[in-house]
């Protein structure tokens, strides 16, 4: 997810300038030496040790763990836990007040998520996705969203034009786009920036079973 080159008199302070920096912690990373470095003759030709330090999934969890705690601090009993699945870190909201977190059409739960999902790239060199989730708000939006996309298909088949849907998470996204495919003559694509992208549902004779575009 993450590597680094650090370079110092020796190995060992090498390690302790990556471990100070980086606030690291035991199981947190590996490191590879690139060069022992070496003393030279007399102060002369001396050369720095240079190591290279991968950091592991254990370092990015706990750095979440860390900031949405930071977060949450202000919004009464809320707690973060965190797990990861290979680039996927996923979010569990728990606490007695988690119902404001969520806020209308789960549009506080995405702008929280989307803030999440910055800091945590900011500091891989890869592409992190992070899913957060509170009371299993996902599930139960889930059932109430098919209803209202049922809807929505019906409304365009009618009317032969388009339905614009509210702003959605992108697991919302996807499966508004999987049920868009099951209808011929019918698309779907997303317009919009996150957090606050929305799906399109539109008519289209020239488009087979369902074509979906961009999520």
């Amino acid at each position: 997810m993450k590597k680094v080159k650090i370079s110092a008199p020796s190995v060992e302070e090498a390690l302790q300038k990556a471990i100070e920096h980086y606030d690291l912690r035991e199981g947190e990373y590996e490191y590879t030496v690139i060069e022992k470095g070496s003393k030279g003759i007399f102060g002369l030709f001396a050369k720095n040790a240079e190591i290279e330090i991968c950091f592991k999934a254990e370092y990015f969890v706990r750095k979440l763990e860390e900031f949405l705690t930071n977060i949450l601090s202000v919004c009464g009993n809320v707690n973060a836990k965190v797990s990861c699945s290979n680039r996927r870190f996923l979010v569990e909201l728990e606490g007695e007040d988690i119902g404001r977190l969520i806020g209308k059409h789960g549009k506080t739960l995405a702008a929280l998520q989307h803030v999440a999902m910055i800091y945590l790239n900011r500091m891989s060199d890869t592409k992190l996705l992070v899913s957060i989730d509170a009371g299993e708000y996902k599930k139960k939006r889930k059932r109430s969203l098919e209803a209202v996309v049922k809807q929505a298909i019906q409304r365009v088949k009618l009317t032969k034009g388009k339905v614009i849907l509210d702003p959605m998470f992108a697991f919302e996204r996807r499966i508004v786009h999987e049920m868009v495919k099951q209808h011929r003559n019918l698309k779907s694509y997303s317009i919009g920036v996150e957090p606050y992208r929305k799906v399109v549902i539109e008519y289209s004779s020239n488009e087979k079973d369902g074509d979906s575009h961009k999520n």
